[in-house]
């Protein structure tokens, strides 16, 4: 299966559940805060914080039905295991455009 253009908004595979509608817009609403915590602690180097955030947006990803944001939160729980190099930032900088993505795909977006 080929992997969507990095262009294309994503949409919660969960949108048409009227039950999570308020979940799904408190997530999308709160990614800018959740990829900004990602960075200031991929550039503190704080590695700690930095899984323990990877993990909280694996799941919550997961049970929103973002499954691209999950795949990219478990590379970077993978990258922060790894020895250092370039992969956690590599992950970090993939998380912030799935996160643009979703922004787009949201039911909000102009």
């Amino acid at each position: 299966m080929p992997l969507d253009p990095p262009t294309v908004p994503l949409v919660s595979t969960r949108a048409e559940e009227a039950d999570l509608e308020e979940a799904i817009d408190e997530f999308v609403v709160g990614l800018g805060e959740r990829v900004d915590a990602l960075q200031d602690a991929e550039a503190g180097g704080d590695l700690e914080d930095l899984s323990k955030r990877a993990f909280d947006l694996v799941e919550r990803s997961r049970t929103l039905g973002y499954g691209p944001m999950c795949d990219a939160a478990q590379e970077l729980l993978r990258a922060c295991e790894s020895p250092p190099g370039d992969a956690v930032h590599k992950a970090v900088a993939d998380i912030t455009e799935i996160a643009k993505r979703i922004r787009r795909g949201h039911r909000t977006a102009a």
